[in-house]
This record gives structure tokens, sequence and C-alpha cells, in this order.
């Protein structure tokens, strides 16, 4: 039985605060890979001593990514000054540290035959890094998450690029990511992802796109037909990532971007991830690794 197993074993996890529980449980373990980091940089012998209770910080960072509060209230709720979160919070991001942990959690998991690609797009409140007019909100700035998962919404790729971006160009960079599978592996797009040069750089990387069709100005044309078992495929499955941007939405944290910093958000981002595929995976699923 793997760690992330173990830490879930004989453990409850009903109710609308299950995701809130399943942090819980993951909380020593990220607090002790930021101790890692910590002592590897040599950061516990020089200077003054670190006294920050690092399960204070990781507590703030959970709260601000739940419940889309700003930073400011992290001292009332936490005793915590903002300006030491905001320091802390850079090392986690800057450091990737949810990200590891996160691919930790999926390392043994074995990647499915079946694949389901889409995006969604973020306001930004504040100009920062990384931003795009976004075509279908009056050219606000803002950016889009682009998400690979499978059929049960465990998330194996994910790309944050400018909201003017077009999904097939983040499509490559998320499969790029992706160890390049030994049999085909079909997946899944919206009408979005139409072209025959994406389909053909997908299928060099051993990927098969099934993708919908998409209306073509020629009354009653579209741009391909699909196999009949494509199309049963695509309308059986093709709701789970959906389904998995719904559960993301829940953090409100995630809904409209107030933090400056691009790496931050990302850092935020990995915070639902892990709490939600922990669910999908070990809870729901039943993984023991």
């Amino acid at each position: 039985m793997s760690n992330f197993a173990h830490i879930f074993k004989d453990q409850n996890f009903t109710g609308d605060e299950k995701y809130k529980k399943i942090y819980q449980c993951l909380k020593p373990l990220i607090v002790s890979k930021i101790h890692q980091h910590l002592a590897s940089r040599g950061l516990r012998h020089t200077g003054r001593p670190i006294t920050t209770d690092f399960n204070i910080i990781v507590d703030a960072l959970y709260f601000i990514t739940e419940s889309g509060s700003q930073i400011k209230y992290v001292k009332d709720m936490f005793g915590l000054s903002p300006s030491t979160f905001k320091h802390y919070r850079q090392i986690i991001a800057d450091n990737q540290i949810l990200e590891r942990v996160y691919q930790e959690a999926i390392h043994n998991y074995t990647l499915p035959d079946l694949l389901i690609a889409d995006s969604f797009t973020v306001k930004s409140m504040r100009g920062s890094e990384g931003l795009g007019r976004n075509p279908t909100d009056r050219g606000r700035k803002g950016f889009k998450i682009s998400i690979v998962c499978d059929a049960k919404r465990i998330t194996h790729s994910v790309q944050v690029r400018p909201a003017n971006r077009h999904d097939a160009k983040i499509l490559e960079d998320n499969l790029d990511q992706i160890t390049r599978p030994k049999i085909l592996t079909r997946c899944l797009c919206d009408s979005g992802y139409v072209g025959k040069q994406l389909r053909d750089q997908c299928l060099k990387k051993n990927f098969r796109l099934i993708v919908k069709p998409r209306r073509t100005n020629k009354k009653g044309k579209k741009t391909h037909v699909l196999l009949k078992t494509d199309r049963e495929v695509l309308s059986k499955n093709r709701n789970q990532i959906e389904l998995l941007n719904g559960h993301i939405r829940r953090y409100r944290g995630l809904m409209i971007k107030w933090t400056k910093n691009l790496s931050a958000y990302k850092c935020m981002l990995y915070v639902a991830l892990l709490c939600i595929t922990c669910y999908q995976l070990y809870i729901k699923g039943k993984f023991n690794g």
C-alpha cells in the first residue's frame, strides 16, 4: 500500500466537507516537504532562526484557495502577517513543492487508454504576467487553464496560458508533459480542437484525437464525420472533464485571479487538484498504488 493510501486509511470522507478533511490528512505531508526543502537549501543554519509554524502557512493557503478571501484577512484568521504568508507562499510556488507532491500522488497510477482535454478561462483583477485578451469576454485580460484528465477525473497534465492562446496550441504543450504512451491512446476533445495539423502532431506522440465535429460555412456541412464507436465514446465520457472543472470552480480563490504572480495562482490550483485527485483515486477509487 502506498504512502498516500495509508494516509486516508480508515478515514470517513462524506458530506460537503470531504475536501477539507482530505486536506487535513495531506497537511503533515505538505509541511514535511516544506521543511525538507528549506533544510536542503541550508536556510535553517544561516541568519535568524525560522520560528514560523508552517502548519499555519498551509492552513492559510487552503483558506485563501477555498474561500477566495483577500490575503489581509490571514492576520485576523490565523494571527499571521500577510507579508510573511506571501513570502512563504512564494517559496512554495517557486520551488513547485505542491506540484511535486501531486506527481508523487499519481506516480504509480497507470496512464489509461482514454484521456479527455478541455480548458476554461479565468479573469484577472490585477495586472500581472501571463495574461492575454479574452476573445469571449469583450477583450478583458485573463488566462486559460487547460487540463488533460481521464474518465475517472484524474488530472495528468495542466497548462496555464494567456486567454488569447488557441486551445490547439495549448493541447500540444499538455501532451508533451505526459510520458508518451506505448499504445495508441484516445483523447476526447470539443470542436475547438478541429484541425488536420493538430491531429497529425498528436498521432506522432501516440495520441488519437476524437473531436466533436464543427459546422462550416456551407449549409448542413460539418468539418468531419465521426465513426459510430467514436461518437458513442465521446458522448459517454466527454462530460467527465466538465464535472472536474465544476469541482475546481468550487474553490472560489481560483475563479478570479487576485495574485500578481502566476506561480502563486498555480500553487493554489494544485491545492485544489491534490484534494480532488486524492478523493477520486484513493477514496472513491480505492487505489493502493
